[in-house]
């Protein structure tokens, strides 16, 4: 009937008489018939407009161009009506934090590592647990128990649209969590920026502020874990290196008992020496041998005292060179070089030890100290006023949108109508 009544207002609209005369007539109508005389009578009336194709077309066009209008004029009042008095106004608290390594032994050694990169990778990485335990259910639940979020999301603290449903599930409490939380790290500066927030200016706070406090202890024992898995493993290694310095030493020291050698290099020093002390000796005594047979009888007991000599020192060097460089099981390069070779694995096995030693000695260090600090750089803010929704760029925002959409729409229609035509 609404469309009918429309139709025959804008047909006498465009009649020669310019007369309105659908409205008295329906209220004449109504005020002596009832509302079902009315009716009838708007019918009949109505049936002047089915006689005339042309007019019936362009009023079904009007009619449905402000149709269109008014959908829009409905969708653009209800979001408007929603934004500026129905949606929650959220405050935002913001704070600034830098998680520091207290374990640089230096400040000249900190330095290095970030000239090479080290000392960043070290923060970045840092940075990235922080940020993944804030995000994290652990967290969520800690703080649900503290300040009962899961009920506060579900309360009607929260508009109809905003707040979360009843029958909820674990996993859409943390997204809806995790939609209130912002982080951004700063890699220029190694900061890491916080923002949440919440209908109550002063939970907002108090929420970053107990943030705050939990990823301490929580990064500290994330790196107390780690080291004690390490520290177990080094253990273990030490225990191995411990043993294998054990049994090399052991065998070096039997090596020395069964050749009766303290230190077979000394004794091959002294061999050498007197290798060295003989063959001058040889030389000697055959110059000396050679010079006076220039004027002695060969039988003389001086030439035969100097032959007997000479074959004696070449005897005893001969003996000398056999026991250091024979065919002997027993001769002192092999046994030198085997002693060599025990005393290299030895010290070897003594120097993994000492490392091993230290590695264990540094990891109980790190087991107990705090290696980690979150430093605050800005304190969490108590807002003094709502930060979400922005209202001017909404209501901006939601103009330029509609009318781009109604200009779409009505262009389709037109194309399609065209077409249809």
């Amino acid at each position: 009937m609404i469309k009918k009544f429309i139709q025959l207002y804008w047909f006498e609209k465009s009649d020669k008489t310019q007369e309105h005369r659908t409205f008295k007539k329906s209220y004449a109508r109504f005020s002596k018939h009832g509302f079902s005389g009315m009716t009838n009578r708007l019918e009949k009336d109505y049936i002047r407009i089915e006689e005339d194709v042309i007019i019936k077309s362009h009023l079904e066009k009007n009619y449905s161009k402000l149709k269109t209008r008014f959908l829009f004029i409905l969708l653009f009042l209800f979001a408007f009506t929603y934004t500026m008095f129905l949606k929650t106004e959220l405050y935002e608290s913001k704070t600034v934090v830098m998680v520091r390594d207290l374990s640089s032994s230096s400040p000249t050694a900190s330095l290095g590592l970030t000239i090479l990169g080290a000392g960043s990778s070290s923060q970045l990485q840092d940075s990235m647990v922080v940020q993944e335990y804030l995000q994290s259910l652990d967290m969520f639940l800690l703080l649900d128990k503290e300040f009962k979020l899961i009920k506060h999301y579900k309360s009607d603290k929260l508009d109809f649209i905003e707040r979360l449903a009843s029958d909820a599930t674990m996993e859409e409490a943390l997204a809806f969590y995790q939609k209130r939380l912002v982080i951004h790290y700063d890699e220029t500066s190694g900061l890491l920026h916080l923002f949440y927030t919440h209908t109550n200016p002063q939970k907002a706070q108090e929420i970053l502020q107990f943030m705050i406090s939990r990823v301490e202890h929580a990064l500290n024992e994330f790196n107390r874990k780690k080291a004690k898995k390490q520290l177990r493993f080094i253990e273990i290694e030490h225990d191995k290196n411990k043993k294998k310095m054990d049994e090399s030493s052991t065998v070096l020291e039997n090596y020395q008992n069964e050749h009766l050698l303290l230190d077979p290099s000394s004794k091959a020093a002294s061999s050498s020496s007197i290798i060295a002390n003989l063959e001058s000796t040889l030389t000697q005594k055959r110059i000396e041998y050679k010079t006076k047979s220039n004027y002695l009888n060969a039988n003389n007991y001086e030439l035969v005292a100097l032959k007997t000599e000479i074959k004696e020192t070449e005897r005893s060097l001969a003996n000398a060179k056999r026991d250091l460089t024979g065919k002997s099981k027993n001769r002192l390069n092999k046994v030198l070089f085997e002693y060599e070779k025990l005393k290299m694995q030895a010290e070897f096995d003594i120097e993994i030890y000492k490392n091993a030693l230290v590695q264990l000695e540094t990891l109980k260090l790190d087991v107990l100290k705090e290696a980690k600090t979150l430093s605050v750089v800005s304190k969490p803010n108590l807002p003094d006023g709502y930060s979400y929704p922005n209202k001017p760029k909404t209501f901006i925002t939601l103009i330029i949108a509609m009318l781009l959409i109604y200009g779409i729409f009505s262009m389709l229609s037109a194309i399609i109508r065209d077409h249809k035509e």
